[in-house]
């Protein structure tokens, strides 16, 4: 299934008998054609680069339309699937990963490369191959690629598991059924006045996936362990070795700094709440004295955000600020997708189509996991690619006329997902290994998503919300901000803690998230299980690096700094400070360190400050 550069993947033609026999044939033809690569003497960058590239991009492409589907459309044909290639996936990323000649090519043509962007997409292939365990010989060897095996398959399992709790949970009341799928329950959360609904909601939620208990400890325990043959003093160390923050330590600097600027002011927030709360009373009552304090509910917020209103609204606002339009593709021309909802759409700048994107917006319980994501299904290339990138949501349903009115945390999602796609859309970047996402540090990739998050109520958007509201909007956006902050602090600091050396030696997994839980004033109940559902760091790629939220927030802030010092309501200053950022963020993906870029951006290193200021401390 070689493809033409940029030709759209044919959905209706991918099931689950075709995604097979072309992953036969491509790991057997990726194989030769890799083995091509490393018979190469004293091979150029683009015989290295290039044609390595070349050689992976189909299989990694079927590959990721699998894992793409087990997300979307998950069925026990697809999770077949999945189990059945998976080692044999694995397997071969490691013997790439692992190729001494590869590894040493690479190191050769770093030391000589002049061109910046080479050099980095070199020095950065040499250091995955060292982190692969390109060093490693014999019986460590084999230990190495074994838990590489085993932790890929707890991760499916883990993720599986949770959906599949998720989607066993009915509750049915007067009437009534309700689900803890994530779009709605954090709406009854907020909402429903029955309180014993409220409860056996937030027990049911608190206690999904108790088979995931052993799976936690096995996979903490083979990261310690894959950690210690790679040299590396924990998982943590080893985790951080690739990303923007000098270490563990930077990183608890930063939890403290923030701890100790949160901590009085989330104590009063929680006071304001009044006493005898149970957890599952604590959403509903937060948002009670939110519409007391700001004069306005979410239900009654949420009528001026109709998706398709919203969605017009962030493409006007990114025409605004970086000069690209959008358009949706329809009817014939618009390409094959793996559901009817599914949207596709055009991204052109200055008249010529830079980008393709999909949109993915409603919630489908059993079948689409939780939360929102965006993917790059392809990259830019010197070579004529043109990015294709997927935004996926977990919106309510439809009502009986086909309206989606979103919650306002989903408008935030949406432009945040948005942000992820123009970073991946609208680099400049013509070498494919560093255009995009690809190289941005982890805990840098947030920054983009973050920023857009800030425009949701710009009246540039021209989303009819009357100005008494939006003012009152923004007056409570640091309602409960400290407490928010807090949480986010509460799960980097249990994703740090179960990577660290002495992690074992502070108690179970459960017993530290109580301890971590007390200090941040996160409520507690008894058989609390929130571990078992914490796919980010079980089952997604943020290991160690959930801190990474906090960590580009404090980026992300700064840069939108730069056009509140513009000044907000100077339309040709906001243009330009967007046209910068557009060169600076959108534009140079991974060719440069996200600090570097960054910079270049704001002429100086991030500062906290900007953070603090938009939560109100």
């Amino acid at each position: 299934m070689v493809e033409e550069q940029n030709r759209f993947p044919d959905w209706d033609a991918f099931t689950p008998k075709f995604a097979s026999s072309e992953l036969e044939r491509l790991l057997e033809v990726s194989e030769k054609d890799v083995a091509a690569v490393e018979n190469a003497e004293n091979a150029s960058y683009e015989e290295l680069v290039w044609r390595l590239d070349d050689a992976t991009r189909d299989l990694w492409r079927v590959w990721g339309r699998v894992e793409h589907m087990l997300s979307v459309m998950n069925s026990d044909a697809w999770r077949e699937l999945e189990e059945k290639f998976m080692p044999k996936v694995v397997a071969f990323s490691l013997r790439v990963g692992q190729s001494k000649k590869l590894y040493e090519d690479a190191k050769r043509l770093a030391a000589a490369e002049t061109d910046a962007t080479r050099k980095r997409i070199l020095e950065k292939m040499a250091q995955s191959a060292e982190l692969a365990g390109v060093a490693l010989e014999g019986a460590k060897k084999e230990r190495f690629n074994a838990i590489q095996a085993e932790l890929a398959k707890l991760s499916t399992d883990f993720s599986n598991a949770v959906l599949d709790a998720t989607k066993a949970f009915k509750l049915e009341k007067d009437g009534k059924t309700y689900t803890i799928d994530d779009a709605e329950y954090p709406v009854t959360m907020k909402h429903c006045a029955d309180r014993e609904v409220r409860e056996k909601l937030y027990r049911a939620r608190a206690t999904r996936a108790p088979e995931n208990t052993p799976r936690i400890d096995e996979i903490l325990r083979l990261r310690s362990e894959m950690a210690d043959i790679l040299g590396f003093e924990d998982y943590a160390a080893l985790s951080l070795a690739t990303k923007c923050a000098p270490g563990v330590k930077a990183v608890k600097e930063m939890f403290d700094k923030l701890d100790s600027a949160t901590k009085d002011a989330a104590d009063k927030e929680d006071a304001e709440l009044g006493e005898g709360l149970e957890p599952w009373d604590r959403a509903f009552y937060a948002e009670r004295l939110r519409e007391k304090k700001y004069s306005y509910s979410e239900e009654e917020l949420k009528k001026y955000f109709e998706f398709e209103t919203t969605l017009a609204g962030l493409f006007r606002m990114a025409k605004f600020l970086f000069g690209v339009d959008v358009r949706e593709m329809k009817g014939a021309e618009r390409p094959s997708v793996w559901h009817e909802d599914v949207r596709f759409f055009e991204v052109s700048e200055g008249g010529k189509a830079v980008a393709h994107f999909y949109v993915d917006p409603y919630v489908r319980n059993g079948l689409k996991r939780g939360g929102a994501w965006m993917n790059e299904f392809r990259n830019r290339s010197a070579r004529g690619a043109t990015p294709l990138a997927l935004l996926v949501l977990n919106l309510p349903e439809r009502d009986a006329k086909g309206k989606c009115y979103m919650p306002w945390r989903e408008v935030e999602t949406l432009f945040h997902e948005f942000g992820h796609s123009l970073q991946c859309m609208l680099t400049r970047v013509d070498e494919e290994d560093a255009a995009g996402i690809n190289l941005v540090e982890w805990d840098a990739v947030e920054v983009a998503s973050q920023f857009m998050e800030n425009w949701c109520l710009d009246d540039r958007t021209l989303i009819p919300v009357p100005e008494d509201m939006k003012a009152k909007v923004r007056a409570a956006k640091t309602f409960r901000a400290a407490s928010a902050c807090r949480r986010q602090l509460a799960l980097a600091s249990i994703d740090m803690a179960l990577h660290e050396k002495e992690s074992a030696q502070k108690g179970s997994p459960d017993a530290q998230k109580a301890a971590i839980w007390q200090h941040f004033g996160m409520p507690l109940i008894e058989g609390d299980i929130f571990l078992n559902s914490f796919t980010h760091i079980f089952a997604g790629g943020y290991a160690a690096g959930y801190y990474g939220y906090k960590w580009s927030e404090v980026m992300s802030a700064d840069c939108y700094g730069a056009f509140e010092e513009a000044g907000l309501e100077n339309d040709a200053a906001i243009q330009a400070v967007g046209q910068r950022y557009r060169d600076t963020i959108l534009a140079l993906g991974g060719s440069k360190s996200a600090f570097d870029v960054f910079r270049l951006f704001r002429s100086r290193p991030p500062e906290v400050a900007a953070l603090l200021r938009q939560m109100g401390l």
